[in-house]
């Protein structure tokens, strides 16, 4: 069951039992030691405050875990050097770089972007940072209407004229960065899905005539090469993956199923976060919350199944929780989420205290987790439980 905790982080951390969790998210006071947030953001042990929570934060992960950490410059260096201390410099994955804002009111660098560090228990058993481009904003925008359009030519005027079509648009996409990897697929099948096509031929075996019974297909022997084994070609036609050309069989890769690795710089901005909470209803209650994309994707590029379990405890606005919730929405997953939040009273911000406080909620920042849990109970159904 999903929970929320309303306490401070290390007692939280305390109650979990060990090698639980699959995705860990925190985003900590980055000890900025400005005032102008509804959280307190100043801590003279700021280090010792982190330190403590990431070791038992290790305990509770997975063999296969994998730990996200929001932060800034200020505290960057000391987090990484934190991190490895506490899981080892051989468990370091990487970090993102996350576009904030245009503008920054710096005085000599424009200052942009924040970071995501990654960190996993066991480096050899995390998974690897993989997702369907259909699932990363940057790509889906482009690929989304490419293709619908080629779809509908299909529709009305078959294979022959959506893949002319198709040739037409590839040469377009030539000129656009991060998508050579298109070029590959310039076949239009039979539902008017766009795929390409890879060889069923093996370098390595023995020529000889293949006959599937399962599924009455006959191959003739090749003059050098051997065919894929009986199982494969089984499997493939099962799943509607097998393609012919001129009479031979080839394996079908759709694009709509296309994945690639992380990109280390994330096009998902603060601003996003502030547009979340407002579909809710929620807009100005928090100024600082994190994207609901950004942390969708961060669940998907490290999970082991549908059915993961993600922890964040520091929860802010519960963005972490509304993450979860779609991904399992999107996919009929079964994932289930831990919130912490300690019980803050908010700072700075007289309008999300009268807004709480008129709707019967206290005013401290985990009360604005309960709101929106609330609220999201109206689109998605869930059960929770608060401790």
């Amino acid at each position: 069951m999903n929970k929320l905790y309303v306490m401070d982080a290390e007692d939280c951390l305390n109650r979990l039992p060990e090698n639980t969790f699959q995705t860990v998210y925190i985003d900590p006071p980055y000890n900025t030691q400005s005032k102008k947030f509804e959280y307190h953001d100043h801590y003279d042990d700021w280090e010792d405050f982190i330190t403590s929570k990431i070791r038992k934060t290790r305990q509770v992960m997975q063999e296969t875990g994998v730990l996200f950490v929001s932060i800034d410059d200020n505290k960057l260096i000391e987090l990484r050097l934190i991190c490895n201390e506490v899981f080892g410099k051989d468990n370091f994955l990487g970090m993102f770089i996350t576009r904030q804002t245009t503008r920054s009111n710096a005085k000599h660098i424009n200052t942009i972007h924040e970071y995501i560090i990654a960190y996993a228990k066991n480096k050899r058993k995390a998974p690897a940072f993989e997702i369907k481009r259909l699932e990363i904003p940057f790509y889906a925008d482009k690929l989304l209407p490419l293709m619908a359009e080629i779809k509908k030519e299909h529709k009305q005027n078959g294979i022959a004229s959506a893949t002319q079509l198709l040739k037409k648009r590839l040469k377009e996409f030539e000129k656009i960065e991060y998508f050579s990897f298109l070029k590959n697929y310039s076949i239009v099948d039979e539902n008017g899905e766009i795929c390409f096509a890879t060889d069923l031929s093996t370098p390595n075996g023995e020529p000889c005539e293949l006959y599937i019974e399962e599924i009455m297909l006959h191959l003739p022997a090749l003059k050098s090469r051997g065919w894929s084994s009986k199982e494969k070609f089984i499997k493939l036609f099962n799943e509607n993956k097998l393609l012919f050309k001129q009479g031979r069989p080839y394996e079908k890769h759709l694009l709509s199923e296309s994945k690639d690795n992380a990109m280390s710089i994330l096009n998902f901005y603060s601003r996003q976060g502030k547009h979340d909470l407002e579909r809710l209803d929620l807009g100005n209650v928090f100024s600082t919350a994190k994207p609901v994309e950004m942390i969708k994707y961060l669940i998907k590029i490290s999970q082991i199944s549908h059915n993961d379990k993600i922890l964040d405890f520091f929860a802010g606005s519960g963005t972490t929780a509304q993450a979860v919730l779609e991904c399992n929405q999107e996919d009929n997953g079964q994932r289930e989420f831990v919130l912490c939040q300690v019980q803050e009273e908010i700072k700075n911000n007289l309008y999300a205290i009268e807004y709480l406080s008129g709707l019967g909620y206290q005013s401290n920042i985990a009360e604005i987790i309960k709101l929106r849990l609330a609220r999201l109970q109206y689109f998605i159904q869930f059960t929770y439980e608060i401790e």
